[in-house]
């Protein structure tokens, strides 16, 4: 009898707990009518290139329901064929199952880009999108890039530990395709490397240009196609973003370098011209071309020797030009702008330096052989926008013609010829790098009309030998669309 009891006891437990079980709710929402919410239906990345991958971008996911959802997977359509990779806190792969999302909750799926490499010109468009599977039912967010084929420049040396790329003979960049440099790209000694017009070199992070003693860079753009060196990460965040790579370095004894419709930017030092090469030719001779957005300094000489003509040199972190232990300048109808404007400048945009210290603190004049600035301005949001390191022992002889200059300097003296001193030059939109004047800019028609005759034509072609002005914009009337 007892036993008996205890085992209809038992059945009877078992039947409760059973019971309990096959009517207990596991707490997820399983209506087959439910949606997901997402922060935004799809995904755009502007052009990457081939193999470098792209900036990351983000959506949300919402469960806007009073109960928890089990996401039964989150998928690449293309699966492992995808160009594209996900992670959802973290956890990656092509599919990712069984997440859940809290009652009015949400999560977050990241996404990033790599493009395999394909044999044509054109931009491709690379598609796919990410698919969840809730209660038999299907939500996707579109994902979309743009994507280019380049040439890509990397290390093909290696010496004491240093992977570099070596140019050992002379040597044609074109513009087919674009250049995408990874690390130390050094020209040997009496090598020439040519780019051509069009041609599009994109800088890997801290990569960078160097130019051996003899050898030679012929850039040669034209107004229509200019040559361009910048970084390679084309999202919009980066388009003005300075520091995104090293510099080109013409080092001592390097000669006849020619640079003409070129666009240099977003670096850290643009150019950087290390001692004379010749002492008759210029180093360096650069025309028609921009220098902006760098870390450092736009144009950064060593007792060297270099001329510029419509040269605009504009938004530096330390100086837009940066003239030290002296040497041979010559600057025509340029413009050096400076409203840097990512950290506190406290430098001014054009400084000039003849001495340094030695390793035993000895000083060491290095004069100027010939400065000259003619029709050209230097501008910025400093209150002191030029600033003269000359040692006391010294007097170099410059010259400023017709020129407009913000400074706070009292002493202009012969030098100084027929200088505007502190009138905004009234550029069309310095915050948009936008520096062409405007209808009421002091610097029209206040130029030296020598100096602008032997420069005709201004860094858009436009004619200024009837009336000059100064800065390497002549002034038109600019159209409200633009």
């Amino acid at each position: 009898m007892h036993l008996t009891r205890t085992f209809f006891i038992l059945l009877a437990l078992t039947f409760i707990a059973t019971g309990f079980f096959s009517c207990r709710d596991d707490g997820f929402d399983s209506d087959p009518s439910l949606e997901l919410t997402f922060s935004r239906d799809s995904l755009l990345f502007d052009t990457v290139f081939t193999t470098v991958g792209s900036a990351t971008r983000s959506f949300k996911v919402y469960n806007n329901h009073h109960r928890r959802i089990s996401i039964s997977s989150i998928q690449l359509g293309k699966g492992q064929a995808s160009y594209f990779r996900f992670n959802v806190d973290g956890r990656s792969g092509s599919v990712i199952r069984d997440v859940e999302i809290g009652a009015n909750d949400s999560i977050y799926v990241f996404v990033e880009v790599t493009v395999d490499p394909v044999d044509q010109n054109l931009p491709l468009i690379i598609a796919d999108s990410v698919v969840f599977n809730v209660n038999q039912n299907q939500q996707d967010v579109k994902l979309v890039a743009w994507g280019q084929d380049a040439n890509f420049i990397r290390p093909n040396h290696e010496e004491n530990g240093l992977n570099y790329h070596l140019i050992e003979e002379n040597t044609t960049w074109s513009g087919e395709l674009p250049y995408v440099v990874y690390g130390l790209v050094v020209v040997a000694p009496d090598v020439t490397l040519t780019v051509k017009e069009g041609t599009r070199v994109h800088m890997h992070n801290n990569a960078s240009l160097i130019f051996l003693g003899g050898s030679t860079m012929k850039v040669n753009g034209t107004m229509e196609s200019p040559v361009s060196f910048q970084g390679d990460r084309l999202e919009s965040f980066y388009q003005d973003q300075p520091g995104q790579w090293g510099r080109i370095w013409f080092t001592a004894t390097s000669k006849d370098h020619e640079i003409n419709h070129a666009i240099i930017k977003n670096g850290t030092v643009g150019l950087h011209v290390d001692s004379i090469g010749s002492f008759t030719d210029p180093t360096l001779t650069i025309r028609n071309s921009i220098i902006k957005n760098m870390s450092i300094a736009g144009l950064f000489a060593q007792g060297s020797h270099v001329r510029a003509e419509n040269t605009v040199i504009a938004n530096c972190g330390d100086h837009t030009l940066l003239l030290a232990l002296g040497g041979n300048y010559d600057f025509r109808h340029c413009t050096f702008a400076n409203y840097y404007n990512l950290s506190i400048r406290q430098t001014p945009s054009v400084l000039l330096n003849n001495y340094y210290q030695d390793a035993d603190g000895n000083v060491q004049v290095r004069d100027f052989e010939h400065i000259f600035f003619g029709n050209s301005i230097i501008y910025g949001s400093l209150q002191e926008e030029l600033l003269f390191d000359f040692h006391p022992s010294t007097d170099p002889e410059f010259t400023f013609d017709h020129c407009l200059i913000r400074t706070q300097q009292d002493t202009f003296t012969p030098p100084f010829v027929e200088v505007i001193r502190n009138q905004d030059p009234e550029f069309h939109d310095p915050g948009a790098q936008d520096y062409r004047l405007t209808e009421n800019s002091p610097a029209i028609g206040a130029a030296n009309p020598n100096i602008a005759f032997e420069i005709p034509l201004d860094l858009l072609g436009q004619d200024r030998t009837e009336s000059p002005d100064i800065g390497a914009y002549q002034y038109y009337e600019i159209e409200e669309e633009e």
